[in-house]
């Protein structure tokens, strides 16, 4: 009855196996998963850094994440699952499986209101008034505090000047 949601090497350990035919994670070449979703993970050498803009399931919504993995998953296709994430470039990512289960290479996923509403859904019963809350907004006020807090105790032209030198 509970949800489990993986995100990165924990999507890859949710899926069937992980071959690692160039041993980037050990001597082993296959391991297998928890077996949770239908997918297979094969670790590559290349590792996958980019940023992303999706959208969640069918919803008008733009969402962003980021990805930064090594390896590619793919659905066997024996049982029915589907992706929920279509990116901006035409490819699909994420494995969902109901409502309970599911797994994605997209870090930074919880950050979008689609997503987090779509998981809080079958909840929403038990909640009596529900708030909008802007999670990105609040984020960025807190890395301007931060910011803030740094500059009023670092000499900031000291720490450039000391980060340029040669010796």
């Amino acid at each position: 009855g509970s949800t489990v949601l993986g995100i990165c090497g924990g999507y890859q350990m949710m899926g069937r196996e992980i071959f690692d035919p160039l041993h980037q994670e050990g001597n082993q070449e296959c391991m297998p998963g928890l077996g949770l979703l239908p997918v297979m993970t094969r670790l590559t050498d290349k590792k996958t850094t980019r940023q992303v803009k999706f959208h969640f399931l069918d919803k008008e919504e733009e969402c962003t994440g980021y990805e930064i993995h090594q390896g590619v998953s793919v659905e066997t296709g024996d049982i029915e699952s589907k992706s929920f994430a279509s990116l901006a470039d035409g490819t699909k990512d994420g494995c969902w499986m109901n409502h309970h289960c599911m797994g994605t290479y997209l870090h930074g996923i919880l950050d979008n209101q689609s997503f987090v509403d779509y998981l809080l859904e079958p909840f929403a019963e038990k909640v009596k008034q529900r708030t909008v809350f802007d999670y990105k907004a609040f984020k960025e006020e807190q890395y301007d505090k931060l910011a803030a807090l740094i500059r009023s105790h670092v000499n900031i032209p000291l720490l450039y000047k000391i980060m340029k030198r040669d010796d």
